[in-house]
């Protein structure tokens, strides 16, 4: 049996859909451009590979997880709306978003800390959302978030997220995650929960600050010991100025989930708590002096295009499928004010923990009471457009 996602020319047809071109490729299959042919609404679907549409486990969980998934109506969750099968292809629709996703940006090395804090507070918020309706993501890393105008941040491809409360329906010894973000829990095989995404996205944090992976190893086996028993990096030996973010990454990363933040919402909040004023966090990252260049020579930094606006069509209606997504709300093209989890969700904000054998050497400030995350003041101007991927 050929495992991998079925292909098709531009201009093709699939389950009511018109097939623009390819937008990403991916382990579970492939993302078109897409037109929905009843409303004209360009659409990302995807379509995930023979392999997984095989397996009966798979094709349950997914059809109960997208159901759920798709009553998340959030600014900072990709609005989902259609997924089911079509001629014994399982596919997913999904509003698509011009921009880029976030290992893209990451790969231009480390970000100055008040974007890539206004950027986790949003993925927070995204969590914090499906958290409250009982998923968890395990997949949390920066290629499944897309940036549109404005560092838009959106959270996507809810399709190994699970509800905590159901057994598990993964075959028994099946890795799933990405190696470079996964708790030791997740690792092990054992029960995971919003604990699971918190840990992921304080590796997200750490790579957006250091522009590298937590634990860069050359294989998935010693990538998942370190997670299992390597404590911690710091985010100060690669940016020395940046030390309030030391005890914020080895809380979120700590390897008993109790020892970690309770929600993404409290991370966030310590997160910018270190950017404000009276923090030196604010600053952009100084590379090491070079040597003194010849005489008459001279550099002019690369510019970078701006990104196309998201589509803000108005969603309505659906076709045959699993689970049809709420409304498309307004947000599209727009900024959101603070994302919500901000101000208060479940678990609360609370001093950092004293975590044992903590290598960080400086405290964080009080949360602050509120924030705007959102707003991109002083952020770099994207790279090109690009279609999210999968």
């Amino acid at each position: 049996m050929d495992n991998a996602a079925p292909t098709f020319a531009p201009g093709s047809e699939f389950a009511g859909y018109r097939i623009e071109s390819v937008a990403g490729r991916g382990g579970m299959g492939i993302v078109y451009r897409a037109t929905q042919l009843a409303l004209g609404r360009p659409v990302a679907l995807k379509l995930l590979t023979a392999q997984l549409a095989a397996d009966d486990g798979f094709r349950e969980r997914f059809r109960r997880e997208w159901e759920t998934a798709a009553a998340i109506d959030h600014p900072n969750v990709i609005p989902l709306y259609e997924a089911g099968e079509h001629d014994g292809t399982l596919f997913i629709a999904m509003r698509f978003v011009d921009g880029v996703d976030l290992a893209y940006m990451s790969a231009d090395g480390p970000m100055a800390a008040p974007r890539a804090v206004r950027l986790v507070a949003q993925i927070a918020a995204a969590l914090d959302a499906a958290h409250a309706r009982g998923l968890v993501h395990r997949d949390v890393k920066p290629a499944n978030v897309l940036v549109g105008e404005g560092d838009h941040a959106y959270l996507s491809d809810f399709g190994l997220s699970r509800e905590a409360s159901q057994t598990r329906l993964t075959r028994t010894g099946l890795f799933v995650g990405s190696t470079d973000y996964a708790a030791p829990e997740q690792v092990r095989g054992e029960a995971t929960d919003a604990r699971t995404d918190i840990y992921a996205l304080g590796c997200v944090l750490f790579q957006l600050l250091t522009g590298s992976v937590p634990f860069a190893r050359s294989g998935d086996m010693a990538k998942m010991y370190a997670h299992i028993t390597e404590p911690p990096p710091l985010v100060s030996d690669t940016r020395p100025e940046l030390p309030e973010f030391d005890a914020i990454v080895e809380r979120a990363m700590a390897k008993d989930p109790d020892d970690r933040h309770q929600s993404a919402g409290e991370l966030a909040r310590e997160a910018m708590a270190a950017i404000s004023p009276s923090s030196d966090a604010h600053r952009i990252p100084t590379p090491s002096p070079a040597p003194a260049a010849p005489v008459g020579w001279d550099t002019a930094p690369v510019g970078l295009a701006a990104l196309t606006p998201p589509s803000a069509a108005t969603p309505s209606g659906s076709v045959s499928g699993w689970a049809a997504g709420p409304a498309d709300t307004a947000n599209s093209a727009a900024v959101a004010a603070a994302p919500a989890g901000l101000g208060g969700p479940a678990g609360g904000s609370s001093p950092l923990a004293n975590i044992p054998g903590s290598r960080a050497a400086v405290p964080v400030p009080s949360a602050l009471a509120s924030s705007d995350p959102a707003t991109p003041a002083d952020a770099a101007p994207g790279r090109a457009a690009k279609s999210d991927r999968s």
